[in-house]
């Protein structure tokens, strides 16, 4: 199986909104501006996590689909 079936735009965007939302909590932890908007930054963090869910989702989706079609029964 290639990398790519196991990965996908999804999963990557995930990934990277759940670190974009660590790093800002935190720069709320050494700023107080940054820490006047602590609550977005969480909201990006949990907007991360299931974009990573629905690309794990999606490509066991696809996965179980493609065996689906493939076999000789």
């Amino acid at each position: 199986m290639h990398i790519m079936e196991r990965i996908n735009a999804e999963t990557i965007t995930g990934i990277a909104l759940a670190f974009l939302g660590i790093l800002f909590i935190y720069a709320s932890t050494v700023n107080a501006i940054w820490a006047t908007i602590l609550p977005a930054d969480y909201l990006i963090l949990a907007i991360g996590a299931a974009f990573i869910i629905l690309g794990m989702w999606e490509v066991r989706r696809k996965r179980t689909n493609y065996v689906k079609e493939h076999s000789h029964h």
